[in-house]
């Protein structure tokens, strides 16, 4: 059994090796099938792990769990080197980051001239998909093309070129809609992201191999307003400490993105388990691979949380929202849902003594009553029925974390939703 939280896990890289010798595809095109094991399959290939930067240490643990060794931390995220297979693995299991890119080797570009030659002569037909279209983003710093416009359009002529002397047809540019407002990629449509970096006259094109953002698990089609994001709620869990072995409680818990990512996390279920990649578009798809880790997941998880997972709400359409969204991954057995406040709730009456205790309440516009007197509030309730308890709460400010009387706090200052908020943790008293 393959658990990627247990200590003892079967290693990520031996599945990989054991794999490598899948053939690719039809054997018709021996020479397309030779040219993807020997430059796509056999090699290491540079990846990235894109987070943002309070959540790199938390994804560089995931990744070591995993079982990748060559890690490390940059402005992006987390780089790793590993086969094709890493990035597979990576986007199944990585439950704080947002996509993974791959590296394609960098090399020397000080003229157009120079990059539209380099570009094509790239055997793009091994990697790229031509009925997708690319979306490039391109940036430049302290080089000798200075316009970031005719950096992708350069690129784009020497990735159609290189199909058409292929006699391939020729992947099309993607263009923002009209009126100029770019909108994230829909689940339900494919865009090929291509980053082209050209710092001091080098050359860096990075590949998305997600798709749609990985917070897109696709069991959260509805929500009650200001939602918290899937990877931000599952780093909240890892940066309490909390690994699925301790009972838990969500007093606020909206759409249930806390209780949802707590039970895949009890369960030992990886967060990509129920989606689509963009990587599985790839002409180098190594398909059997790809169904060898979605099997052994599955067969790797428990079959029920082995704690309690109990969310809360005083919204009736708050709770029914979450009903479907856990219904819809598959945990709904495991959460337990109530329609109540918070200010009723009462750990024992559950039968728990201890445990992790999350909140994410309202603020802004959402918040009908003075926040400081939330906040005090929210503190005496938990001081009272609370004590021992570990606590993670959502705080739209420093100086509030006072009132929740929690000892010796930590505070963890994150994005939700484009706003700056602070996560209160640490043991109730």
């Amino acid at each position: 059994m393959i658990d990627p939280e247990s200590s003892s896990c079967l290693s990520w890289k031996k599945v990989f090796e054991a794999m490598d010798t899948e053939k690719a595809g039809p054997l018709e095109n021996k020479a397309f099938l030779r040219h993807v094991r020997q430059y796509v399959h056999a090699p290491s290939h540079r990846f990235a792990a894109i987070v943002p930067p309070e959540f790199s240490t938390l994804c560089r643990d995931e990744l070591t769990v995993l079982g990748f060794s060559q890690t490390g931390i940059s402005e992006a995220g987390v780089e790793f080197t590993e086969k094709l297979a890493g990035c597979y693995a990576a986007n199944l299991w990585l439950r704080t980051a947002s996509r993974i890119l791959c590296r394609l080797p960098s090399f020397r570009a000080g003229a157009t001239e120079e990059l539209f030659h380099k570009v094509s002569a790239m055997r793009w037909e091994l990697w790229l998909n031509p009925e997708i279209p690319l979306r490039v983003s391109s940036y430049v710093e302290h080089s000798r093309i200075e316009h970031e416009g005719v950096v992708a359009d350069t690129f784009l002529d020497g990735v159609r070129k290189r199909f058409i002397e292929q006699g391939l047809p020729a992947p099309t540019a993607w263009r923002p809609p009209a009126g100029g407002q770019e909108s994230d990629v829909s689940i339900s449509s494919w865009l090929q992201r291509v980053i082209v970096r050209l710092d001091q006259n080098r050359c860096e094109i990075s590949l998305d191999t997600t798709g749609p953002h990985l917070h897109e698990r696709g069991y959260r089609l509805h929500h009650t307003g200001a939602p918290l994001r899937e990877t931000l709620a599952a780093a909240i869990l890892r940066k309490a400490g909390w690994k699925g072995d301790a009972p838990l409680i969500d007093g606020m818990c909206g759409s249930g993105t806390f209780g949802i990512e707590a039970a895949l996390i009890a369960r030992r279920l990886p967060p990509g388990l129920g989606r689509h990649f963009l990587f599985e578009k790839w002409p180098s798809f190594q398909s059997k691979t790809w169904e060898y880790m979605v099997r052994k997941a599955a067969e790797g998880a428990f079959n029920a949380s082995p704690v309690p997972i109990v969310c809360v709400d005083r919204d009736l359409e708050a709770v029914s929202v979450a009903r479907e969204n856990s219904e819809r991954a598959g945990v709904h057995g495991d959460v337990r849902l109530e329609c109540t406040s918070f200010f009723d709730i009462r750990p024992r009456a559950f039968g728990l003594t201890g445990g992790l205790l999350v909140l994410n309440p309202p603020y802004g516009i959402r918040i009908k009553e003075d926040v400081d007197q939330l906040y005090q509030r929210l503190g005496n309730h938990i001081s009272t029925h609370f004590n021992g308890w570990q606590a993670a709460v959502l705080a739209p400010s420093r100086s509030l974390a006072t009132y929740l009387k929690i000892r010796s706090p930590r505070l963890w200052r994150v994005d939700h939703g484009g706003t700056p908020v602070v996560v209160v943790m640490g043991k109730c008293s």
